[in-house]
C-alpha cells in the first residue's frame, strides 16, 4: 500500500482501501470479498462469522432511539450471516460509550441488542465495554452450516436468474426526509421511517434456501446497485435488470414529485434484502416453495456473459438514467 502512504482515507474511499487488504486476510473457505468470514471446523462444518460496526455520528439518523440503535446494530451483522445461508446462533457486542452519556441511554442501547437477539432467536453472549467519544456498537455474530449449504457470492452461470426478497426505494426517501427535510405524504411517512429505524434481517428465508439450489447470494445493505455490481464483478459477467424492484409507494411518490425512480431504487442502502441467483430450471420450484411458505420473492433479472455491466432493460423506466452512486464509507 506504499502508493497510498501520503493519501487520506477520504481520497481513496472504503472500496479501494479494502482491496489493498485482501492479501493480508486469511480466506480458508470463501474469498475475501464476501458478506461474512468462514472457517472449516474439525467436524467438517463451516463456522460463519461477521463483524459489523455502527457509529452514532455516521450511521444514526435524526429521530432514531437508543434502543433502535442496538436493534439495528444486530440486524446489520446478522443479515450478513443469513446471506451465507446460515442460521445465526449468537452474537457478542463491543460497545463504546462517552463518559457523560446518561446510564438510561446506555441501557436502552443494550436492551435494543437484547430485544433483537430475542426476535431472531439467537444468544446474546455479552462482549466488551469501553469509553469512547461517540456511541459505537460493534456486533460479532456467528453460525454454523454444512459446507454444501454455504451460499457464496461467486458461482453464477450465464443465464442464471436473479431474485430479490423485497422491494427497494423506501430508505432513499427516508434519507431525503430525515437529512434533507424533503416532505413525503402522511401515509408514506411511517413506512419510510420504519424502513430505516427498524430494518429486519431475512432469517425467515433460510428454510426456503435450504430447499432450493441457490448459486449466489448477497446482502443488499450497501444499496442495490453496489450489490449487483459486486455480483457482476466477482462472477465476471454483466447483469440485465429486466424488472426494477421499486416499491409501489416509492414509484407513486417519484411520479408525483418528478423524482428519478432509478436513483431511489438503486442508490439507497440498508434495505437488508437478499439478492440471490438460481438456474432457470429452478424458477418454478422456487416460486412454489415461496408461495407455500408465504415468502415474497421477485425476479429482477439475469446474468449475461455477453457484457460486463449493469444494464436496466425494464422498458417502464427507459426514460431515466441511473447515476450509479451508491454509498461508500470515507468518501464525501
Amino acid at each position: 500500500m506504499k502508493e497510498h502512504t501520503n493519501r487520506t482515507m477520504n481520497q481513496i474511499g472504503e472500496k479501494l482501501f479494502l482491496s489493498k487488504l485482501a492479501s493480508l486476510v486469511d480466506t480458508p473457505v470463501l474469498d475475501y470479498n464476501e458478506d461474512a468470514s468462514t472457517f472449516a471446523l474439525e467436524s467438517g462444518k463451516i463456522l460463519v462469522i461477521n463483524a459489523d460496526m455502527l457509529v452514532f455520528q455516521t450511521d444514526v439518523l435524526p429521530g432514531m432511539s437508543d434502543k433502535q440503535i442496538g436493534q439495528k446494530a444486530v440486524t446489520m451483522s446478522v443479515s450478513d450471516i443469513v446471506a451465507k445461508g446460515t442460521k445465526p446462533l449468537g452474537c457478542l457486542a463491543s460497545i463504546g460509550f462517552p463518559s457523560n452519556l446518561e446510564i438510561s441511554r446506555a441501557m436502552d442501547v443494550i436492551q435494543g441488542i437484547r430485544d433483537q437477539c430475542n426476535e431472531y432467536d439467537i444468544l446474546y453472549l455479552g462482549g466488551d465495554l469501553n469509553e469512547t467519544n461517540d456511541i459505537i456498537v460493534d456486533i460479532v455474530s456467528f453460525g454454523v452450516c454444512e459446507k454444501e449449504k454455504l451460499l457464496p457470492r461467486k458461482g453464477a452461470n450465464n443465464g442464471d436468474l436473479l431474485f430479490s426478497t423485497g422491494f427497494f426505494g423506501l430508505t432513499s426517501l427516508g434519507y431525503n426526509l430525515l437529512l434533507n427535510n424533503q416532505k413525503v405524504p402522511a401515509g408514506l411517512h411511517e413506512v419510510v421511517v420504519s424502513s430505516i429505524f427498524e430494518p429486519k434481517a431475512k432469517i425467515d428465508y433460510l428454510d426456503l434456501f435450504n430447499r432450493i439450489s441457490i448459486n449466489t447470494c448477497m446482502d443488499s445493505s450497501d444499496g442495490l446497485f453496489i450489490t449487483l455490481k459486486e455480483l457482476s464483478d466477482i462472477n465476471k459477467m454483466g447483469i440485465d435488470v429486466t424488472k426494477v424492484p421499486i416499491h409501489s409507494l416509492v414509484e407513486s411518490h417519484a411520479n408525483t414529485k418528478k423524482l428519478n425512480p432509478l436513483d431511489l431504487t438503486f442508490n439507497g442502502g440498508e434495505e437488508f434484502e437478499l439478492i440471490f441467483s438460481i438456474i432457470p430450471e429452478m424458477e418454478e420450484e422456487l416460486l412454489k416453495q415461496a408461495k407455500e411458505k408465504k415468502l415474497f420473492v421477485r425476479k429482477i433479472g439475469c446474468f449475461n456473459k455477453n457484457h460486463k455491466t449493469i444494464i436496466i432493460s425494464d422498458q417502464k423506466f427507459s426514460m431515466y438514467n441511473l447515476s450509479n452512486e451508491g454509498f461508500e464509507h470515507f468518501k464525501t
